[in-house]
């Protein structure tokens, strides 16, 4: 879904902060906002320049929406310092979200590395709202440590819901619902039918990993979708920082077919 909506910004009261992780902070701002699940938007900060977030709360929520944010350089880490009362300018939202229309009648899973539960956590929502839409949905998350794992309150309600969810760490710190090792164990072990979507959101390194794992399964290509959000720069292809061979991220993606983006991927 292209947006022409610029550099205008708009601002947001931040309601309720609360840290997720270490320097990991969820805000809730104020009011509705209509995005569809995967897609981006901006945060910009007087002298820090911007940073790029997905929205993570519920897309029906009518009072509040969500940004996920951690602090990793100049300008994350002046956002975290932000508190309730406080108002966040937002420019957005951009880029194409998750396919849900192609998830319909099929077997999903979702695979979520570290911040990568950020942008699928909307999509999770939507689909256990009409979960008779889908024939099975999976969730494998990973991350550094227990400590790390984010919206775990999410994590504990969703195990009810969902056919399978499985969390994997690779440093065990307590007895949160998660085994030690990596997140690709859980995927050697899948029984997918030919009838399975898998989404995939997570550090870039991790990916290719993934992707193997998968294809070896007999998932073919054009199953396989993959969030390139963390490329983002400007967010509107004005400075083509965030390509991926022929195409930007900000407008063809951040979602992609593997099948669409592969040989792109190894240029």
């Amino acid at each position: 879904m292209k947006n022409d909506l610029g550099f205008k910004f708009q601002e947001y009261e931040i309601i309720i902060k609360e840290e997720l992780a270490p320097d990991t902070f969820l805000f809730d701002l104020k009011g509705k906002y209509n995005f569809h699940p995967g897609q981006f938007v901006q945060v910009s900060l007087d002298h820090f320049g911007e940073a790029t977030f997905a929205p993570c709360s519920d897309p029906d929520n009518k009072d509040f929406w969500q940004l996920c944010i951690r602090g990793s350089g100049a300008a994350t880490n002046q956002i975290i310092k932000m508190l309730p009362g406080d108002k966040m300018k937002v420019r957005g939202p951009y880029g194409n979200g998750w396919p849900l229309a192609k998830l319909l009648e099929k077997e999903i899973i979702l695979i979520a590395g570290g911040l990568g539960l950020v942008p699928l956590r909307p999509l999770i929502f939507e689909m256990l709202r009409n979960k008779t839409e889908f024939k099975k949905i999976s969730l494998v998350v990973g991350a550094k440590s227990d400590s790390q794992i984010l919206f775990k309150d999410d994590l504990m309600e969703w195990s009810k819901k969902l056919n399978k969810l499985e969390a994997y760490v690779e440093h065990k710190e307590r007895t949160f619902l998660c085994e030690k090792g990596m997140i690709t164990q859980p995927l050697k072990k899948m029984k997918p039918s030919k009838n399975t979507v898998v989404l995939i959101c997570g550090p870039e390194v991790m990916i290719p990993y993934c992707n193997n794992i998968l294809l070896d399964l007999g998932i073919i290509e054009k199953n396989i979708f993959i969030s390139f959000e963390r490329r983002m720069e400007c967010g509107i292809g004005v400075c083509q920082h965030c390509n991926i061979g022929k195409y930007l991220v900000c407008q063809d993606g951040p979602v992609f077919s593997l099948d669409k983006i592969k040989e792109e991927l190894i240029k």
